[in-house]
Order: C-alpha cells, then sequence, then structure tokens
C-alpha cells in the first residue's frame, strides 16, 4: 500500500522523544558512527534504513546491520514495547563493544 509500517512511524516517534546522547548511541548501534556525516544522511554509502523483521520473534530484540545502515525491529505490540526493546539493544549493543 505504499504506507510506512506502524513499527516505522513509532521508531521515528521514539527517537523524537529521546535525548541527545540516547539518539547518538543508536545512530552508532545502527551506522557504527556516532554522529552522522558532516554532509548530511546523503553522503552514506548504503542509506539509513529501519524495517519490521516479521521472521524476528516477538520477544527478540532490534537487530542492526551495520555495514547496510540498516535496523530491523521486530513485532512489538505497542509502542512503549518498541521502545523498551530498542533501548534494551542500544545499550547492551555499546556494551558488548566497549573495551574494558
Amino acid at each position: 500500500n505504499g504506507r510506512p509500517h506502524t513499527q516505522v512511524l513509532w521508531f521515528w516517534e521514539i527517537m523524537r522523544g529521546l535525548d541527545e546522547e540516547m539518539r547518538s548511541l543508536l545512530l552508532q548501534f545502527v551506522t557504527g558512527n556516532e554522529r552522522p556525516p558532516l554532509t548530511g544522511f546523503q553522503a552514506l554509502e548504503h542509506p539509513f534504513t529501519v524495517q519490521v523483521g516479521e521472521h524476528l520473534r516477538g520477544g527478540g530484540l532490534p537487530q542492526a546491520h551495520v555495514c547496510f545502515n540498516q535496523l530491523v525491529l521486530p513485532p512489538s505490540p505497542s509502542l512503549q514495547d518498541l521502545r523498551t526493546k530498542l533501548l534494551t539493544a542500544v545499550r547492551e549493543g555499546r556494551d558488548g563493544f566497549e573495551l574494558h
């Protein structure tokens, strides 16, 4: 039908509500970079994309394909559920890549 999936719309609503630090962490989770390119997102080799992975289980966390700047959201019954999953994935992803 050409309309964005409800969960993709929820994602952008969630993004609008995040502080700058959390937006930076989310961007790093998806692209590997803390900030967008100086010349804008059009400078990315692969466009920043958000899609719903119907193959993911409802209880799963979002997945990022950093090489392709792609975020795959799991099916979620509500915006709050998606927000919780997204922030968990971003925090876990950050902690998983820090050097100790």
